[in-house]
């Protein structure tokens, strides 16, 4: 009897927080505030691309040098996410993201000051835990706000400001030209968080289904391995971390790797960030519009057609040679379909998970993705050191691509547990 009206309890306080008449107000406050932080994220995220070009003459680093700083932020995104998240499911999601955009905009700021390769690197692996720290966090607030109702579109919609803050780094490089300095974006990158965080001290809402199933269960804590595996939930996460890895695995290439690679096809440098450019722009418009078909006409093959997209437009990209208004359509596509596919995994991976653990859960999964974010900037490092082509280095996401598509859509046939 006791253990049957907890549960009613339990159920009672979601249901509350779920009508709660300010809902549509918290709803839009979250997601934008949200959206402004990964936008923010976004520029962190692809600063090192923007600057590579100039910033590795400088100091002298070799291709080899310049991919493991490249890939530095990367590794420390795999232990921000892990972290973040578990902090998420102690403390809450607004204090976690809270802390995550003071830690990645204080070492952002840094990096502007670095001195050489070593300070680099560790500057870069600092920034990462922040920015790793906050991915989760986003993606459990917008979710939990949102309900069952949008919340694959407001995750999407909300990570979408990744791609236009990568935009906005874009466009640095661009009007700062071939002789501007690549510090700039750095200044840029670790300001904007750091002014972001007193609003979101003063603005941003805690996850009232957070609250609420928290307070149900007394403070009591899963265990990590419980959390992953226990209640059937192995093969979900299994195949999350999979699928997240592998994308990002080619996410993260890209991001950091594209003005270079489109500059040793011998665009220059003002035109390969016109490329990237078209990259963001087309990650930014597609992954909503593929997020929205998601939410309203749901298909467990959607995200098999964004992977067979995605390999098509790669060998596009891979194929068009020195033909600048062919590359930065092929591009748009790219960024269309490589992060409408990571932006529905990330919608649809608050769902497996019930929403005390959700933090935990989803965390582990952006931190199987953060190894793939280090392991693809490392290998496009390695393979360009090696003599590799631009269009080699783009040919041999194929076979990546295909994992991730299975992975994906064998996901979309496992059973969610969504608690609200």
């Amino acid at each position: 009897m006791v253990l049957r009206a907890s549960c009613q309890n339990d159920f009672m306080s979601v249901i509350t927080a779920t009508l709660d008449p300010e809902r549509p107000q918290r709803v839009f406050a979250t997601v934008f505030l949200c959206f402004l932080t990964a936008a923010i994220e976004g520029i962190d995220l692809q600063s090192m691309g923007i600057a590579a070009p100039t910033l590795g003459p400088e100091f002298g680093l070799s291709r080899t040098q310049l991919g493991m700083a490249v890939a530095a932020s990367p590794l420390g995104l795999f232990f921000g996410a892990f972290i973040g998240g578990r902090i998420a499911d102690v403390w809450g999601r607004r204090v976690a993201l809270l802390l995550a955009t003071i830690v990645f905009g204080a070492f952002q700021l840094g990096t502007a000051w670095t001195t050489g390769f070593g300070s680099l690197v560790v500057l870069r692996v600092l920034c990462g835990l922040g920015l790793g720290g906050a991915m989760p966090n986003l993606i459990a607030l917008t979710a939990e706000v949102s309900g069952a109702r949008n919340n694959i579109l407001n995750v999407v919609i909300t990570i979408a400001g990744m791609p236009v803050g990568g935009t906005v780094a874009s466009l640095i490089g661009f009007l700062a030209g071939p002789q501007g300095d690549w510090r700039v974006v750095f200044y840029v990158g670790g300001l904007a968080p750091l002014v972001l965080a007193p609003v979101l001290a003063l603005a941003l809402p805690e996850s009232r289904s957070f609250q609420a199933a928290k307070a149900a269960r007394s403070g009591a804590t899963e265990k990590v391995s419980d959390v992953l595996f226990g209640g059937g939930r192995s093969s979900a996460t299994l195949l999350l971390w999979v699928a997240y890895f592998f994308t990002a695995f080619m996410t993260y290439l890209l991001l950091n790797w594209l003005p270079v690679l489109m500059g040793a096809r011998g665009f220059s440098k003002t035109q390969a960030l016109l490329i990237q450019i078209l990259f963001n722009i087309g990650a930014a418009g597609g992954s909503v519009l593929l997020g929205l078909w998601m939410q309203r006409r749901p298909n467990r093959l959607l995200l098999f057609v964004c992977y067979a997209g995605l390999g098509i437009s790669l060998l596009m990209i891979a194929q068009v040679g020195q033909q600048l208004a062919l590359a930065a359509a092929a591009a748009a596509l790219v960024g269309a379909f490589l992060l409408g596919a990571q932006y529905i995994l990330y919608g649809l991976a608050p769902d497996y998970y019930q929403i005390t653990i959700r933090g935990t859960g989803t965390g582990a999964a952006v931190a199987a993705g953060r190894l793939g974010s280090v392991a693809g900037p490392y290998l496009a490092g390695w393979l360009l050191g090696s003599g590799a082509s631009d269009a080699h280095v783009l040919e041999a996401m194929l076979p990546v691509t295909a994992v991730a598509a299975a992975a994906g859509v064998a996901l979309m046939f496992v059973r969610r547990t969504r608690s609200e």
